[in-house]
Protein backbone atom coordinates (compact mmCIF):
# COMPACT_ATOMS: atom_id res chain seq x y z
CA UNK A 1 0.00 0.00 0.00
CA UNK A 2 1.44 3.39 -1.12
CA UNK A 3 -1.34 5.37 0.60
CA UNK A 4 -2.23 5.72 4.24
CA UNK A 5 -4.97 7.37 6.24
CA UNK A 6 -4.09 10.74 7.83
CA UNK A 7 -5.32 11.72 11.28
CA UNK A 8 -8.48 13.37 9.83
CA UNK A 9 -9.54 10.41 7.76
CA UNK A 10 -8.17 11.75 4.45
CA UNK A 11 -5.90 9.87 2.08
CA UNK A 12 -2.29 11.01 1.85
CA UNK A 13 0.49 9.95 -0.45
CA UNK A 14 3.24 7.96 1.21
CA UNK A 15 5.54 8.14 -1.71
CA UNK A 16 9.03 8.63 -0.48
CA UNK A 17 10.70 11.99 -1.06
CA UNK A 18 7.47 14.09 -1.32
CA UNK A 19 6.45 16.33 1.50
CA UNK A 20 2.84 16.23 2.65
CA UNK A 21 2.26 20.06 2.31
CA UNK A 22 3.33 20.13 -1.35
CA UNK A 23 1.04 17.25 -2.16
CA UNK A 24 -1.97 18.96 -0.52
CA UNK A 25 -1.39 22.22 -2.50
CA UNK A 26 -1.32 20.36 -5.76
CA UNK A 27 -4.43 18.47 -4.81
CA UNK A 28 -6.32 21.78 -4.14
CA UNK A 29 -5.39 23.23 -7.55
CA UNK A 30 -6.58 20.06 -9.20
CA UNK A 31 -9.91 20.34 -7.31
CA UNK A 32 -10.50 23.90 -8.50
CA UNK A 33 -9.85 22.88 -12.10
CA UNK A 34 -12.29 20.00 -11.77
CA UNK A 35 -14.93 22.29 -10.24
CA UNK A 36 -14.67 24.79 -13.11
CA UNK A 37 -14.88 22.00 -15.64
CA UNK A 38 -17.96 20.61 -13.93
CA UNK A 39 -19.75 24.02 -14.25
CA UNK A 40 -19.37 23.77 -17.99
CA UNK A 41 -18.21 27.43 -18.36
CA UNK A 42 -15.15 28.91 -19.94
CA UNK A 43 -13.42 31.70 -18.02
CA UNK A 44 -12.89 34.78 -20.17
CA UNK A 45 -10.04 36.98 -19.18
CA UNK A 46 -9.62 40.57 -20.38
CA UNK A 47 -6.42 40.91 -22.33
CA UNK A 48 -3.64 42.35 -20.30
CA UNK A 49 -3.36 46.09 -21.03
CA UNK A 50 -6.41 46.03 -23.37
CA UNK A 51 -8.75 49.05 -23.82
CA UNK A 52 -11.53 49.60 -21.23
CA UNK A 53 -15.06 48.93 -22.45
CA UNK A 54 -17.11 52.14 -23.03
CA UNK A 55 -20.00 52.73 -20.60
CA UNK A 56 -23.42 53.24 -22.19
CA UNK A 57 -25.11 56.43 -20.92
CA UNK A 58 -28.13 58.56 -21.71
CA UNK A 59 -27.29 61.93 -23.24
CA UNK A 60 -28.98 65.27 -23.91
CA UNK A 61 -27.89 67.49 -26.80
CA UNK A 62 -28.05 71.20 -25.95
CA UNK A 63 -30.18 73.21 -28.35
CA UNK A 64 -31.42 76.81 -27.84
CA UNK A 65 -35.11 76.92 -26.98
CA UNK A 66 -37.86 79.08 -25.54
CA UNK A 67 -37.87 79.36 -21.75
CA UNK A 68 -40.27 81.34 -19.60
CA UNK A 69 -39.05 82.66 -16.28
CA UNK A 70 -42.16 81.99 -14.20
CA UNK A 71 -43.09 82.61 -10.60
CA UNK A 72 -45.90 80.80 -8.77
CA UNK A 73 -47.58 82.46 -5.80
CA UNK A 74 -51.00 82.81 -4.18
CA UNK A 75 -53.49 85.63 -4.32
CA UNK A 76 -57.00 86.78 -3.47
CA UNK A 77 -59.78 88.11 -5.65
CA UNK A 78 -61.09 91.56 -4.73
CA UNK A 79 -64.09 93.54 -5.91
CA UNK A 80 -63.19 96.35 -8.28
CA UNK A 81 -65.08 98.75 -6.01
CA UNK A 82 -66.58 98.03 -2.59
CA UNK A 83 -68.30 100.23 0.00
CA UNK A 84 -70.38 99.66 3.09
CA UNK A 85 -73.80 101.30 2.98
CA UNK A 86 -74.12 103.16 6.28
CA UNK A 87 -76.15 106.05 7.62
CA UNK A 88 -74.29 109.16 8.75
CA UNK A 89 -77.24 110.18 10.92
CA UNK A 90 -79.26 108.46 13.61
CA UNK A 91 -82.85 107.76 12.64
CA UNK A 92 -85.52 105.27 11.70
CA UNK A 93 -85.31 103.45 8.37
CA UNK A 94 -88.20 104.69 6.24
CA UNK A 95 -87.55 102.66 3.07
CA UNK A 96 -85.11 100.12 1.61
CA UNK A 97 -85.11 100.37 -2.17
CA UNK A 98 -82.96 97.38 -3.14
CA UNK A 99 -83.11 93.60 -3.20
CA UNK A 100 -80.50 91.49 -1.45
CA UNK A 101 -78.04 90.15 -3.99
CA UNK A 102 -79.55 92.34 -6.71
CA UNK A 103 -77.95 94.88 -8.99
CA UNK A 104 -78.32 98.64 -8.66
CA UNK A 105 -77.46 101.58 -10.90
CA UNK A 106 -75.18 104.47 -10.05
CA UNK A 107 -77.14 107.19 -8.25
CA UNK A 108 -80.07 104.92 -7.39
CA UNK A 109 -81.74 105.60 -4.03
CA UNK A 110 -80.98 102.69 -1.70
CA UNK A 111 -82.16 103.81 1.75
CA UNK A 112 -84.31 106.60 3.13
CA UNK A 113 -84.04 107.68 6.76
CA UNK A 114 -86.99 109.52 8.34
CA UNK A 115 -86.23 113.26 8.18
CA UNK A 116 -89.45 114.83 9.49
CA UNK A 117 -87.69 116.54 12.40
CA UNK A 118 -84.93 117.90 10.20
CA UNK A 119 -87.44 119.23 7.67
CA UNK A 120 -89.20 121.18 10.45
CA UNK A 121 -85.90 122.63 11.65
CA UNK A 122 -85.04 123.58 8.08
CA UNK A 123 -88.31 125.46 7.56
CA UNK A 124 -87.72 127.43 10.77
CA UNK A 125 -84.17 128.27 9.78
CA UNK A 126 -85.28 129.39 6.32
CA UNK A 127 -87.89 131.72 7.90
CA UNK A 128 -85.28 133.29 10.18
CA UNK A 129 -82.97 133.70 7.23
CA UNK A 130 -85.69 135.54 5.29
CA UNK A 131 -86.08 138.00 8.17
CA UNK A 132 -82.34 138.53 8.34
CA UNK A 133 -82.15 139.18 4.61
CA UNK A 134 -84.93 141.79 4.81
CA UNK A 135 -83.23 143.44 7.78
CA UNK A 136 -79.92 143.62 5.89
CA UNK A 137 -81.65 145.19 2.89
CA UNK A 138 -83.25 147.96 5.02
CA UNK A 139 -80.05 148.74 6.89
CA UNK A 140 -78.17 148.90 3.63
CA UNK A 141 -80.50 151.74 2.51
CA UNK A 142 -80.13 153.53 5.84
CA UNK A 143 -76.37 153.27 5.70
CA UNK A 144 -76.44 154.93 2.27
CA UNK A 145 -78.10 158.05 3.77
CA UNK A 146 -76.08 157.92 6.99
CA UNK A 147 -79.12 156.77 8.91
CA UNK A 148 -77.17 154.10 10.82
CA UNK A 149 -73.55 153.43 11.60
CA UNK A 150 -71.35 151.03 9.73
CA UNK A 151 -71.17 148.86 12.83
CA UNK A 152 -74.93 148.33 12.90
CA UNK A 153 -74.98 147.34 9.25
CA UNK A 154 -72.08 144.90 9.76
CA UNK A 155 -73.94 143.21 12.62
CA UNK A 156 -76.97 142.68 10.35
CA UNK A 157 -74.77 141.15 7.64
CA UNK A 158 -73.15 138.83 10.17
CA UNK A 159 -76.53 137.72 11.49
CA UNK A 160 -77.73 136.96 7.98
CA UNK A 161 -74.60 134.96 7.22
CA UNK A 162 -74.98 132.87 10.40
CA UNK A 163 -78.58 132.03 9.58
CA UNK A 164 -77.56 131.12 6.03
CA UNK A 165 -75.02 128.68 7.48
CA UNK A 166 -77.71 127.10 9.65
CA UNK A 167 -79.93 126.60 6.61
CA UNK A 168 -77.08 125.04 4.63
CA UNK A 169 -76.26 122.67 7.50
CA UNK A 170 -79.85 121.48 7.80
CA UNK A 171 -80.15 121.01 4.05
CA UNK A 172 -77.00 118.86 4.09
CA UNK A 173 -78.37 116.74 6.92
CA UNK A 174 -81.66 116.27 5.09
CA UNK A 175 -79.72 115.17 2.00
CA UNK A 176 -77.85 112.57 4.09
CA UNK A 177 -81.15 110.98 5.01
CA UNK A 178 -81.30 109.70 1.42
CA UNK A 179 -78.51 107.19 0.67
CA UNK A 180 -77.69 106.67 -3.01
CA UNK A 181 -75.45 104.13 -4.78
CA UNK A 182 -72.08 105.75 -5.59
CA UNK A 183 -71.54 103.31 -8.49
CA UNK A 184 -73.29 100.49 -10.29
CA UNK A 185 -72.87 97.13 -8.62
CA UNK A 186 -74.46 94.36 -6.61
CA UNK A 187 -75.84 94.77 -3.09
CA UNK A 188 -75.11 92.04 -0.58
CA UNK A 189 -77.19 90.89 2.36
CA UNK A 190 -78.83 93.65 4.39
CA UNK A 191 -78.40 93.99 8.14
CA UNK A 192 -81.48 96.11 8.98
CA UNK A 193 -85.18 96.13 8.18
CA UNK A 194 -87.63 98.88 7.31
CA UNK A 195 -88.80 100.60 10.50
CA UNK A 196 -85.61 99.72 12.34
CA UNK A 197 -83.52 102.35 14.09
CA UNK A 198 -79.97 102.91 12.97
CA UNK A 199 -77.17 104.82 14.66
CA UNK A 200 -74.44 106.68 12.79
CA UNK A 201 -72.06 104.29 10.94
CA UNK A 202 -74.40 101.31 11.38
CA UNK A 203 -73.77 98.96 8.43
CA UNK A 204 -76.92 98.47 6.39
CA UNK A 205 -75.46 96.40 3.51
CA UNK A 206 -72.39 96.18 1.25
CA UNK A 207 -72.24 97.34 -2.35
CA UNK A 208 -69.68 95.69 -4.64
CA UNK A 209 -68.70 96.15 -8.27
CA UNK A 210 -67.34 92.82 -9.50
CA UNK A 211 -66.94 93.38 -13.25
CA UNK A 212 -64.09 93.95 -13.75
CA UNK A 213 -62.58 92.17 -10.75
CA UNK A 214 -59.18 92.59 -9.11
CA UNK A 215 -56.53 90.02 -8.26
CA UNK A 216 -54.13 90.87 -5.43
CA UNK A 217 -50.95 88.89 -4.80
CA UNK A 218 -47.45 89.37 -3.42
CA UNK A 219 -44.06 88.55 -4.93
CA UNK A 220 -40.60 88.41 -3.30
CA UNK A 221 -38.93 91.80 -3.23
CA UNK A 222 -36.28 90.73 -5.76
CA UNK A 223 -39.04 90.31 -8.35
CA UNK A 224 -40.93 93.48 -7.41
CA UNK A 225 -38.94 95.63 -9.83
CA UNK A 226 -39.53 93.16 -12.68
CA UNK A 227 -43.31 93.62 -12.63
CA UNK A 228 -44.91 96.66 -14.17
CA UNK A 229 -48.27 97.80 -15.49
CA UNK A 230 -49.27 95.68 -18.46
CA UNK A 231 -47.60 92.45 -17.31
CA UNK A 232 -49.83 89.45 -18.02
CA UNK A 233 -50.51 86.88 -15.29
CA UNK A 234 -52.55 83.68 -15.19
CA UNK A 235 -54.45 82.32 -12.22
CA UNK A 236 -56.47 79.28 -11.19
CA UNK A 237 -59.26 78.88 -8.65
CA UNK A 238 -59.86 76.08 -6.17
CA UNK A 239 -62.17 73.49 -7.69
CA UNK A 240 -62.17 75.22 -11.09
CA UNK A 241 -60.21 73.75 -14.00
CA UNK A 242 -60.42 76.93 -16.09
CA UNK A 243 -57.35 79.10 -16.65
CA UNK A 244 -57.95 82.83 -16.18
CA UNK A 245 -55.81 85.74 -17.35
CA UNK A 246 -55.37 89.18 -15.82
CA UNK A 247 -53.24 92.25 -16.46
CA UNK A 248 -51.19 94.04 -13.82
CA UNK A 249 -52.28 97.65 -13.36
CA UNK A 250 -50.49 98.65 -10.14
CA UNK A 251 -47.42 97.64 -8.13
CA UNK A 252 -46.90 98.81 -4.55
CA UNK A 253 -43.83 101.08 -4.51
CA UNK A 254 -42.72 99.78 -1.09
CA UNK A 255 -41.66 96.44 0.40
CA UNK A 256 -43.57 94.95 3.32
CA UNK A 257 -41.07 94.98 6.19
CA UNK A 258 -42.65 91.89 7.78
CA UNK A 259 -42.89 89.54 4.80
CA UNK A 260 -40.27 91.18 2.51
CA UNK A 261 -42.74 91.04 -0.36
CA UNK A 262 -44.23 93.54 -2.78
CA UNK A 263 -48.00 93.69 -3.33
CA UNK A 264 -49.25 93.62 -6.90
CA UNK A 265 -52.76 94.10 -8.27
CA UNK A 266 -54.11 92.93 -11.60
CA UNK A 267 -57.53 93.30 -13.20
CA UNK A 268 -59.65 91.07 -15.45
CA UNK A 269 -63.19 90.92 -16.82
CA UNK A 270 -65.72 88.85 -14.88
CA UNK A 271 -68.15 87.58 -17.49
CA UNK A 272 -71.13 85.83 -15.99
CA UNK A 273 -69.96 86.74 -12.45
CA UNK A 274 -68.03 83.45 -12.21
CA UNK A 275 -65.31 85.09 -10.14
CA UNK A 276 -66.26 85.96 -6.57
CA UNK A 277 -64.47 88.46 -4.32
CA UNK A 278 -62.52 86.80 -1.52
CA UNK A 279 -61.77 83.63 -3.49
CA UNK A 280 -58.31 82.03 -3.17
CA UNK A 281 -56.25 81.98 -6.37
CA UNK A 282 -53.03 80.29 -7.45
CA UNK A 283 -51.14 82.83 -9.55
CA UNK A 284 -48.68 82.05 -12.34
CA UNK A 285 -46.53 85.08 -13.24
CA UNK A 286 -44.34 85.16 -16.34
CA UNK A 287 -41.47 87.49 -15.53
CA UNK A 288 -39.63 87.21 -18.85
CA UNK A 289 -39.29 85.02 -21.95
CA UNK A 290 -35.93 83.87 -23.36
CA UNK A 291 -35.76 82.50 -26.88
CA UNK A 292 -32.22 81.02 -26.78
CA UNK A 293 -32.05 79.30 -23.40
CA UNK A 294 -29.96 76.14 -22.91
CA UNK A 295 -31.62 73.72 -20.50
CA UNK A 296 -30.75 70.23 -19.23
CA UNK A 297 -32.65 67.70 -17.14
CA UNK A 298 -32.18 68.46 -13.45
CA UNK A 299 -30.50 65.09 -12.83
CA UNK A 300 -27.66 66.02 -15.21
CA UNK A 301 -26.36 68.64 -12.76
CA UNK A 302 -23.59 67.47 -10.41
CA UNK A 303 -23.04 69.61 -7.29
CA UNK A 304 -19.65 69.61 -5.58
CA UNK A 305 -17.69 71.69 -3.10
CA UNK A 306 -16.66 74.18 -5.78
CA UNK A 307 -20.11 74.70 -7.24
CA UNK A 308 -21.90 72.79 -9.96
CA UNK A 309 -20.80 70.96 -13.08
CA UNK A 310 -21.98 68.69 -15.85
CA UNK A 311 -20.29 65.84 -17.70
CA UNK A 312 -19.99 66.27 -21.46
CA UNK A 313 -19.34 63.52 -24.00
CA UNK A 314 -16.46 64.58 -26.24
CA UNK A 315 -14.59 62.16 -28.47
CA UNK A 316 -16.12 59.18 -26.72
CA UNK A 317 -14.91 60.30 -23.30
CA UNK A 318 -16.51 62.02 -20.32
CA UNK A 319 -15.27 65.59 -19.78
CA UNK A 320 -16.42 67.70 -16.83
CA UNK A 321 -17.46 71.32 -17.39
CA UNK A 322 -18.00 73.88 -14.63
CA UNK A 323 -21.32 75.68 -15.22
CA UNK A 324 -23.46 78.51 -13.90
CA UNK A 325 -27.21 78.01 -13.58
CA UNK A 326 -30.19 80.28 -14.09
CA UNK A 327 -33.86 79.41 -13.96
CA UNK A 328 -34.84 76.17 -12.23
CA UNK A 329 -38.04 74.19 -12.57
CA UNK A 330 -39.07 70.82 -11.16
CA UNK A 331 -37.63 68.94 -14.17
CA UNK A 332 -34.95 71.13 -15.73
CA UNK A 333 -32.23 73.70 -15.13
CA UNK A 334 -31.01 76.54 -17.33
CA UNK A 335 -27.26 76.67 -17.97
CA UNK A 336 -25.95 80.21 -18.43
CA UNK A 337 -22.21 79.54 -18.87
CA UNK A 338 -19.70 76.73 -19.32
CA UNK A 339 -21.44 75.02 -22.25
CA UNK A 340 -22.26 75.77 -25.88
CA UNK A 341 -25.15 74.86 -28.19
CA UNK A 342 -24.53 71.41 -29.65
CA UNK A 343 -22.69 70.06 -26.58
CA UNK A 344 -23.75 66.56 -25.52
CA UNK A 345 -24.50 66.38 -21.80
CA UNK A 346 -24.43 63.02 -20.01
CA UNK A 347 -27.60 62.43 -18.02
CA UNK A 348 -27.22 58.93 -16.50
CA UNK A 349 -24.48 57.03 -14.67
CA UNK A 350 -22.89 60.19 -13.29
CA UNK A 351 -21.73 58.64 -10.01
CA UNK A 352 -19.77 55.94 -11.83
CA UNK A 353 -18.02 58.28 -14.26
CA UNK A 354 -14.84 60.29 -13.98
CA UNK A 355 -13.01 62.60 -16.34
CA UNK A 356 -11.58 60.60 -19.24
CA UNK A 357 -13.87 57.60 -18.80
CA UNK A 358 -14.94 55.98 -22.06
CA UNK A 359 -18.65 56.48 -22.80
CA UNK A 360 -21.08 55.86 -25.60
CA UNK A 361 -24.72 56.84 -26.14
CA UNK A 362 -27.17 54.32 -24.79
CA UNK A 363 -28.72 52.30 -27.62
CA UNK A 364 -32.03 50.47 -27.76
CA UNK A 365 -33.51 52.80 -25.16
CA UNK A 366 -35.95 55.68 -25.49
CA UNK A 367 -34.28 59.03 -25.94
CA UNK A 368 -34.65 61.53 -23.12
CA UNK A 369 -37.89 63.46 -23.44
CA UNK A 370 -37.39 66.90 -24.87
CA UNK A 371 -37.96 69.48 -22.16
CA UNK A 372 -40.97 71.68 -22.69
CA UNK A 373 -39.43 75.02 -21.88
CA UNK A 374 -42.28 77.18 -23.07
CA UNK A 375 -44.61 76.95 -20.12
Amino acid sequence: MNERMDLQGGMTDARPGMKGGAWRSGNMLLGVAVLLASCGGDVEQAPQGGPMQAMAVQVHVLRPGVLDNRLTTTGTLLANEEVEIVSELAGRVQALNFNEGGGVAAGQVLVRINDDELQAQLRKAEANLKLAQDDEARKSQLLAVKGISQEQYDAAVTQMAALQADVDDLRARVTKCTIRAPFAGTVGLRMVSEGGYVAPNTRIATLRQTDPIKLEFAVPERHGRELRAGTAVDFFLEGDTARYSAEVYAVDPSVDATTRTVKVRARTRNHGSRLLPGAFAKVDVRLERMNDALVVPAEALVPDIQGQKVLLMKGGKAVSARVQTGIRTAEEVQLTSGVQPGDTVIVSGLLALKDGAAVQPLRNAPAPAKADTAR
